[in-house]
């Protein structure tokens, strides 16, 4: 598979230790239910695509860190651009760019097997999550490397929720006390994701999120608080939702988790 790579360069004064955490920045879906003419990631906040963001929170964090971005190849030459004007200076990380699959879980593949050996420790995040605080990546990488399980952010459930039929009747009432609404980024050990993703029984599984396709191959996974400003976006109703974070990031403001 072909790759187009930025990589940045160290300062010569300040020898750094082998990258070991890696990030997949996953930025390949085509937001047909957004209704925009181009890729999701690519949807603009002020004038800014929303994938932007993303490279900007992952590569502030202070680690030595490998950022894969994977977008559509049509898109690769931006992400490229993307890279250079939101790189920090003499920064720690290095960025490459990786072309998506037609599927995410074959772009979290793609962007896994575009990580350097060194690597042991892996977040996938969607690009859709603009506003992901670097405490809440903070937050999940501590956790993996404490407990060497898969993390995940969750929020709790906290509307009413009812099972209903295809016709809209409403069958039952649903027992909130157990359920949680997960985020990204999720946290794993390298070597227990890319076994889970080297299932071959996997692309039967249509699974939507990483923690699934873990727990599809026997791994465990544990939960941390994730954060409200984490809003994916999916459909048109939810811009309005990430303006009002780029707005309160604007003026330095802190979001209630």
């Amino acid at each position: 598979m072909s790759s187009s790579a930025f990589l940045t360069e160290a300062d010569d004064a300040v020898p750094h230790p082998l990258a070991t955490l890696g990030v997949v920045l996953v930025g390949a879906g085509s937001g047909l239910r957004l209704g925009g003419a181009q890729p999701k990631a690519f949807f603009e906040l002020h004038g800014r695509p929303i994938i932007e963001f993303g490279i900007g929170v992952v590569t502030s964090l202070p680690h030595s860190g490998h950022l894969v971005v994977v977008v559509p190849e049509s898109h690769a030459a931006q992400a490229l651009e993307l890279v250079e004007r939101v790189l920090p200076d003499r920064t720690r990380w290095e960025v490459s760019v990786v072309p998506g699959g037609r599927e995410r879980y074959e772009s979290v593949r793609f962007g896994l097997e575009a990580l350097p050996e060194s690597i042991d420790t892996v977040l996938v995040h969607d690009a859709a999550r603009p506003f992901a605080s670097a405490g809440l990546f903070e937050r999940v990488i501590s956790e993996v490397q404490a407990t060497g399980d898969g993390v995940v952010p969750a929020l709790r459930v906290t509307d009413t929720l009812k099972r209903v039929d295809s016709d809209g009747f409403v069958h039952e009432t649903v027992d909130r006390a157990s359920l949680v609404v997960v985020q990204t980024p999720q946290g794993f050990p390298r070597e227990l994701l890319a076994a889970a993703y080297a299932d071959a029984e996997l692309q039967s599984a249509a699974p939507t999120d990483d923690a699934a396709v873990v727990q599809f191959g026997g791994g465990r996974v544990r939960t941390v608080p994730g954060e409200l400003r984490a809003h994916k976006l999916t459909t048109p109703d939810d811009i309005a939702i990430l303006e009002h974070f780029l707005a309160a990031n604007a003026a330095g403001l802190e979001d209630e988790q």
